[in-house]
């Protein structure tokens, strides 16, 4: 079973990550991801995803989350 994620933005009110209206953002696969990132960016936002010198995400755009689901049984 492949990978599937979910693509979440920040919402400054409740600070929380919620989908964005007008982008489909849940149980995408890999390339469904790469266009709700495109979709974000055309909507204002970075949507930047860099590993940093240690090989983690700490240079990503903070207001976007890209978070793997859980495999369903």
């Amino acid at each position: 079973m492949k990978p599937r994620y979910d693509v979440l933005t920040i919402d400054p009110e409740t600070g929380s990550y919620t989908p964005q209206k007008g982008v489909r953002c849940r149980n995408l696969t890999i390339h469904g991801v790469r266009r709700a990132l495109k979709a974000l960016r055309g909507m204002g936002y970075s949507a930047h995803r860099v590993r940093d010198p240690d090989g983690g995400h700490d240079f990503n755009d903070p207001s976007v989350l890209v978070e793997r689901r859980e495999p369903c049984h």
